[in-house]
């Protein structure tokens, strides 16, 4: 799977959010340092602001309707006939027991005169 430049950056971003709040966390940062990089609100409007840029830039077109291809006709025409062909074989099935039930009934019939 490919990933283009997009993906990179943000997965980057995403990255360096995570190991910025685990340094937080482990007390190897503390906010004075991190208001010393950034003064309060600055980190968190660049945050949208990058984002909104790689949402916007990323935004998809309307998904174009496919059209339904001509072949499901041919399709749709080979699974009748094959539905035809398994009701034909069924009902040969059917007389052919039919057949024999009788030919046995008429054996058994036989027998007994």
């Amino acid at each position: 799977m490919t990933y283009n430049t997009s993906d990179i950056v943000l997965i980057a971003i995403f990255i360096a959010v995570i190991g910025i709040r685990e340094l937080y966390a482990r007390g190897v940062l503390t906010m004075e340092m991190l208001y010393t990089l950034a003064q309060e609100n600055i980190t968190m409007y660049a945050f949208l602001a990058i984002l909104l840029f790689f949402v916007r830039r990323n935004k998809s077109p309307a998904p174009t309707p496919t059209p339904i291809p001509v072949t499901i006709n041919t399709d749709i025409d080979e699974l009748k006939q094959d539905m035809l062909a398994i009701k034909n074989e069924i009902v040969r099935m059917q007389s052919n027991a039919e057949w024999r039930s009788e030919v046995r009934s008429r054996g058994q019939a036989s027998i007994q005169k």
